[in-house]
């Protein structure tokens, strides 16, 4: 007999956790997370979407936009409802919520993004307003979704419509109260309901009470809280900061004054996970711990080129979407202080691609072709197509028809086109931005261009051949820009963690391997002709610019020492003369009309003079007589011309006073005689341009009769050894190796003059701009020796220091150990106290070694005022010098490291002492001057010509200093982002005709 089978139609159910798994269960990491909700504020039409996070006892954050928001029930039916079909369908959103912002496609597509929420928080507060409706607010906390024995209908979201935000702390704290009732706290007999959801919450807690003890050890001291306490905790603790809502207002006012409306969403986090949280406040953690960096580095890397910088508008005001992420201290609105984490600017741009030495730009099509233009070491090659494709590819792609851009730069700067400066500048770039990122529909798919993602080999590759595979991500910024109408195959997938592995993305993967390859072999790698041709011709350029460079050096050296040696006497003599008419009119005298232009004469005739006495260009290195001899000559040109101008003062207020003419008459007489006076040295520069003109032009007439000669010269032997016998090829060969050789000489000589006359026409300083190139020249290689001396001391000082302490705990241990008889002399005493001292400053000089790890400590201005005392107390006494500081100093407290902070006030210090010794009134003096610490001597103040060259390594005018004091200053603070300068501001200034030194600290702050 057959039984009868069973049949029904079910639907699929739903628990709760379903939630949980759609939400933090898909989502890979913080940053992504947070990329999933600016995703939704794009396509919201926001023209501002910001994370901000807030420290307090309960950690909070918030996203918040000025998008189109939501009305109440679009909140309760779409936000709160999974897999909406707004997202599925794709539509352009009504025009009154697109704000006349140009379209923009949507980019969720399940309409799930906005559960990553839970990954970032606990608990969301979710604020939203549509124009022309009420604020509406939901408050979610997403434990309730991990209870195993609820579904999903048992969880209620509390929601509330408002009038103003002023009323949301209380609404939350109403909204909190609502949450409660999920937990079912007061179950009744009357409300089975209540009594199922207690029995619910009871089962839960025992199955994680039972978890937690089976995987804890003996020698933990966590203690086990149940996620129903955890609810209960937070929403006791937990109260909503009005202050939170100051950045949103503002978002909101800005679009108020465009749209004449507020609208946007705000979901506020409470309760940050360890990510945000450690962001925001990092505790006890190291501030460089390898987490924290890890943390900030990760968030920064996935969230920087959030919007496709390459398609950015020129002007700020243009762009339609921006982003940030800051961190808010506690009680930010009294302080107001936060730091910026992430700025939507701080990208690498078009503009900064299009000065890279290599380009390639253009489009991959459907066909799977590249079709674009390339350009290497500076040079471009248009109208490039390179077949993609890989074997077996169907006619058409699966990929679809995308654009690309890659640009990179020669890591060596000797087989670089760019200048050091430019060079140096993608340096840095490189080290933030590199890599290749994807786009789709400008927003940024992840984790595509991350430093961790080498989805297209490149380092792979590069690993078995260096040479021929030339691309590395450390070098290179890409962008593949991706469309949703012409590449809909390549779908994310469910963890945004990159595309769905398909047939699409697998072509797309191979696609740009092969142009990589291709791209390598044809322009930029080691089996490229085109390569070793460029790199030849700018070797060649570049010892032709070395050749110029020294012949240039030594006639500038020639000229500046010829024109201080004959120009020295002359203006000794013109000042001499122009103090005895100074001295002249300095006696209030009364003068005739003869002799007023008499002497206007005589100051005239000065004036002419001094055009040609004036004080020549220093080459980058000169003798220290040399030195000595210009800063005499340049300060005696000074003189002259302040001599000058007070006599010429002094004789207008004769003239004035004389009455001699009316004041028209007066004015006339003078404009005239100025006019004349330009006019004849204009007229005698004329005149010799126009000789050097003639000269030039005969020495390249005579140049270029010689060039003409010089392929004849060459070439014309080969010519007259050829015979029917001869290899054609080979003699072909040799003429064409005559040609090229010849063609590049003339081609850099003659535009080499060409382009130092379209400079001079241009009015660019030639002379000036010679020796400011040299000087950098000369300095970057003086400064590369003098490093490499500077570390072998480092070393130096690191053994020493350790033998010294060895030495000291020796002796120490003797002096103790010697009878109490001999410990009574006097000699004894005398060894003692000059040890201590000795033991005093090597403590002090500890922590400057170079090994091990240094932590960062709150640095009082007391403390550094001890350790000053420490080094200086006995020189201070012997040398006479009054040392003061300010309370406002001794209450300054910057978070540091102690070797970084304190020998910079060391090496100031010692230097002052030196200075000092020249001064009559001796005071060294540290204060606070606009948050600025000042440490100021009443030595002679800095030379104007040193300056520049101050904080430079081993650049010394003492005669026995090192220059690596000032230098080791500045370095050493700039790690940490902290600044040090000469002033030349007397707003700076405690001590106004002494030298003083400014220090800018980063987070530096003033205790009360």
């Amino acid at each position: 007999m057959t039984s009868k089978l069973d049949r029904k139609s079910v639907s699929f159910k739903a628990q709760a956790r379903t939630i949980d798994h759609l939400g933090k269960g898909q989502i890979a990491d913080a940053p992504t997370a947070v990329s999933e909700l600016w995703k939704n504020s794009y396509d919201a039409y926001a023209r501002d979407v910001a994370l901000h996070l807030y420290d307090a006892d309960i950690k909070c954050g918030a996203i918040i936009d000025n998008g189109c928001g939501m009305t109440f029930d679009q909140l309760s039916d779409s936000w709160l409802t999974i897999g909406t079909a707004s997202k599925t369908t794709k539509k352009l959103l009504p025009e009154e919520d697109r704000f006349d912002l140009p379209d923009r496609s949507t980019q969720g597509e399940k309409g799930i993004g906005r559960l990553s929420t839970a990954f970032l928080a606990p608990v969301t507060l979710i604020v939203t307003k549509k124009r022309d409706s009420r604020f509406s607010a939901a408050l979610i906390d997403w434990r309730l979704f991990e209870n195993t024995y609820l579904s999903l209908q048992d969880v209620k979201v509390p929601m509330s419509e408002f009038d103003t935000l002023d009323q949301l702390p209380e609404l939350c704290s109403e909204l909190q109260s609502d949450m409660l009732a999920n937990l079912a706290l007061d179950p009744s007999e009357s409300d089975p309901d209540s009594l199922l959801l207690r029995r619910a919450w009871d089962k839960f807690t025992e199955d994680e009470k039972e978890i937690f003890d089976s995987h804890k050890s003996d020698k933990s001291a966590s203690e086990f809280i149940s996620t129903e306490d955890q609810i209960k905790l937070l929403n006791k603790s937990f109260s909503f900061n009005t202050h939170y809502l100051d950045s949103w207002k503002e978002m909101l006012e800005k679009v108020e004054s465009l749209d004449d409306a507020t609208h946007g969403t705000a979901l506020f986090l409470l309760g940050l996970n360890r990510d945000l949280k450690l962001l925001t406040n990092r505790g006890d953690l190291d501030r460089e711990s390898d987490e924290l960096t890890a943390i900030k580095e990760n968030l920064v890397d996935t969230l920087r080129a959030f919007v496709n910088p390459f398609d950015r508008e020129d002007k700020d005001e243009n762009i339609t979407f921006r982003y940030e992420i800051k961190k808010f201290d506690r009680e930010f609105w009294h302080t107001e202080k936060y730091d910026t984490i992430l700025d939507y600017r701080d990208v690498f741009d078009y503009e900064d691609f299009c000065k890279l030495e290599h380009q390639v730009e253009g489009f991959i099509d459907e066909k799977g072709w590249f079709r674009g233009r390339v350009k290497a070491f500076g040079i471009d090659f248009l109208n490039v197509e390179i077949p993609c494709r890989s074997p077996g590819m169907a006619a058409y792609t699966q990929t679809g028809a995308f654009g690309f851009k890659l640009g990179a730069f020669e890591v060596m700067l000797s087989k670089s086109t760019h200048s050091p400066e430019e060079h140096s500048l993608i340096i840095e770039q490189a080290y933030k931005y590199s890599g290749i990122t994807i786009s789709r529909d400008s927003l940024r798919v992840l984790p595509y261009g991350r430093v961790d993602n080498d989805f297209f080999e490149i380092e792979e590759r590069r690993g078995t051949n260096a040479g021929r595979h030339y691309w590395a991500n450390r070098k290179i910024f890409g962008h593949i820009a991706l469309h949703q109408e012409d590449n809909y195959r390549l779908k994310d997938k469910a963890g945004r963690e990159g595309f769905i592995s398909n047939q699409a993305t697998r072509e797309l993967k191979s696609l740009i391997k092969n142009l990589l390859v291709s791209l390598a072999d044809r322009y930029f790698g080691r089996n490229s002709d085109n390569r070793q041709v460029m790199l030849d011709a700018l070797s060649k350029a570049k010892q032709k610019q070395k050749k110029a460079q020294k012949a240039s050096a030594k006639t500038n050296m020639r000229s500046f020492t010829s024109t201080l040696k004959k120009n020295e006497s002359v203006l000794s003599e013109q000042v001499e003369e122009a103090k005895s008419l100074h001295d002249e009119l300095s006696n209030d005298i009364t003068i005739s009309l003869n002799q007023l232009d008499h002497l206007v004469k005589k100051i005239d005739k000065i004036e002419s003079l001094r055009t040609d006495l004036k004080v020549p260009n220093k080459p980058a290195k000169v003798t220290d007589t040399l030195e000595e001899q210009y800063r005499s000559y340049r300060d005696m040109f000074a003189e002259l011309t302040e001599l000058l101008q007070t006599c010429r003062e002094k004789l207008n207020k004769i003239e004035a006073k004389g009455q001699y003419f009316s004041p028209i008459q007066s004015a006339e007489k003078k404009y005239k005689s100025s006019e004349s006076s330009l006019t004849k040295q204009i007229n005698s520069y004329t005149n010799n341009i126009d000789n050097t003109f003639e000269r030039l032009k005969n020495v390249w007439l005579t140049q270029s009769r010689e060039d003409k000669k010089a392929f004849e010269k060459e070439a014309l032997p080969i010519l007259d050894a050829v015979t029917e016998s001869s290899d054609v090829a080979s003699v072909l060969n040799s003429i064409d190796a005559i040609y090229i050789t010849l063609a590049d000489e003339f081609s850099y000589k003659y535009d080499a003059f060409l382009q130092a006359l379209d400079k001079l026409e241009n009015g660019i300083d030639l002379d000036s701009a010679f020796m400011i190139a040299e000087e950098e020249r000369a300095n970057a290689k003086q400064e590369i020796n003098q490093i490499r001396s500077l570390a072998q001391l480092g070393i130096s000082f690191e053994v020493l220091a350790h033998e010294l302490n060895a030495q000291d705990q020796s002796v120490t241990r003797s002096l103790k150990s010697m009878s109490s008889s001999a410990q009574s002399e006097i000699g004894f005493k005398n060894a003692m106290k000059a040890h201590k001292q000795f033991t005093e400053y090597l403590r002090f000089l500890s922590p400057l070694k170079l090994s091990g790890y240094q932590s960062r400590d709150d640095i009082t201005g007391t403390e550094i005022l001890k350790n000053i005392e420490v080094f200086f107390r006995d020189r201070f006494e012997r040398q006479n010098v009054e040392f003061k500081v300010s309370q406002s100093f001794e209450k300054m407290v910057v978070v540091d490291v102690k070797s970084r902070i304190i020998p910079v006030f060391v090496n100031v210090i010692n230097n002052a002492l030196y200075w000092v010794g020249l001064a009559e009134d001796r005071k060294i003096e540290i204060d606070i001057v606009d948050d600025l610490v000042v440490i100021a001597n009443s030595g002679p103040p800095v030379d104007p010509d040193d300056i520049d060259r101050l904080f430079e390594l081993f650049y010394s005018r003492r005669s026995s200093g090192n220059g690596v004091g000032l230098y080791l200053s500045r370095e050493n603070l700039a790690v940490a982002h902290h600044k040090i300068w000469y002033a030349q501001n007397n707003e700076e200034k405690l001590i106004k005709d002494g030298a003083n030194f400014v220090i800018q600290f980063r987070g530096m702050e003033i205790k009360k």
